[in-house]
Parts: structure tokens; sequence; C-alpha cells
């Protein structure tokens, strides 16, 4: 779903002709594709694309390898389905003229220059520390949990000795660094804001109660 997504929106130009269809201003074509690259993108588009594809495999391993809990047919449909409309939206933001880093400065032609950008490198670098912290918490949690010593009790080690929910925060960290890449500071903020009230109003309530009744 996730990559078939993203070769429609830039491979195949949906997302810039969903724009102009909208009447807005999209960046041009000869900005996102290049046939002379292994991918067929320019620089920058091509690291949208691996932003995109490193949520992906991310909710992957973590239904694979992580969750200790069956998931249904609906609750995974409906997770497929939410990180997949933020995907796109992050696309879409990367071609549309109001919000795309490409037609404020950035030459995404050329990667040296791409990486350079003080946006696109304070992205990057914001989304590879919160996935790497989310991921490396939640495998922490898991081989914690498989110690048969260890059941029902709560784990503070590792990671999670810094914050009692750090999967949660890097999760909330990443997800806006990813927009920001994209879409840019506006974007980036109203990404944040929306996850960490999801997770202090609905997450962490849930999560707390569940541990209770754990422990208890």
């Amino acid at each position: 779903m996730y990559s078939g997504n993203i070769i429609n929106l830039l491979y195949r130009g949906w997302g810039i002709r969903l724009i102009e269809k909208l009447g807005g201003h999209a960046v041009h074509s000869s900005l996102v594709l290049n046939p002379l690259t292994l991918t067929r993108l320019q620089p920058y588009y091509g690291l949208v694309t691996l932003l995109s594809l490193g949520s992906s495999v991310k909710q992957i391993l973590h239904i694979v390898l992580v969750s200790e809990q069956a998931m249904d047919v609906d609750s995974g449909f409906t997770i497929a389905l939410f990180n997949t409309i933020f995907n796109t939206i992050n696309t879409i933001l990367s071609l549309w003229a109001v919000t795309s880093p490409v037609l404020s400065g950035l030459n995404s032609t050329n990667l040296l220059n791409t990486l350079l950008s003080p946006q696109i490198a304070a992205g990057l670098a914001a989304y590879a520390i919160g996935l790497s912290v989310e991921a490396i918490s939640e495998f922490q949690r898991k081989a914690f949990k498989q110690d048969t010593k260890n059941k029902g009790k709560p784990y503070g080690g590792g990671l999670f000795s810094l914050a009692t929910n750090i999967n949660y925060g890097a999760y909330t960290v990443w997800r806006a660094a990813y927009a920001l890449t994209c879409g840019g500071l506006i974007w980036s903020a109203t990404t944040f804001t929306f996850f960490f009230r999801d997770f202090a109003t609905r997450g962490v309530p849930v999560l707390d109660a569940y541990m209770t009744r754990r422990v208890s």
C-alpha cells in the first residue's frame, strides 16, 4: 500500500495533477523526476520516498517482532490506512509550491546541497533519532518481557529509564521530523501537536490503565 502510493504520487505524477486540479501550483516535474538516477527521482524526492519507506518498515517490524497481542484485520487495516494518509499528505505537501522546500531555495537536483539545507538536515536527523529510539526502546522492553523472571513486572530499564513513555515521545518526534522535511515548520508543528495530544489524552492513559491491571 505504501510503496504503491508513492509510485502513484511521484513517479506517475498523480500528486502534481491533484494539486493542479484543486487549483494549486505544484513544482515542475523536472524537479521531481530524473531518469538518470537509480531511483529515477531527484535526490530530495528520493529522500521523501525513504522517509515513507522507513515509517512502513518500522510499523511492519513492530507488528511482526514486537507486538505481544494478536492484531485483528480491522485494527491492522486501520493502522495501515492511518499511516498511509499521513504519508500521502507529507508527499503532497512536498510537491505543493506553497510548502515544498524545493521552491524555497533548495536545490533538489543535488544531493549534497539537499543534505546541507538546514530544514532537511534537521528533519532527517530528528527522524533518524526518533525512529531509532522508538525501535530500540521497544526491542529492549520486548527482551525484558520475554524473560519469565520478569513476568508481570513493569519495565523501567534501558531507554525507558529516561522517560516512562519514551517510545511514544520518539514516535511523535520522528513524525514531526518527517513533516518538517516535506511540508515545513507549520505542518511539522501541527503534526507534533496532533500526536502529542493524542498520546496525552488517549494513548498514555490507556497504557497506564493496562499496566495497573498487569501489576495488581
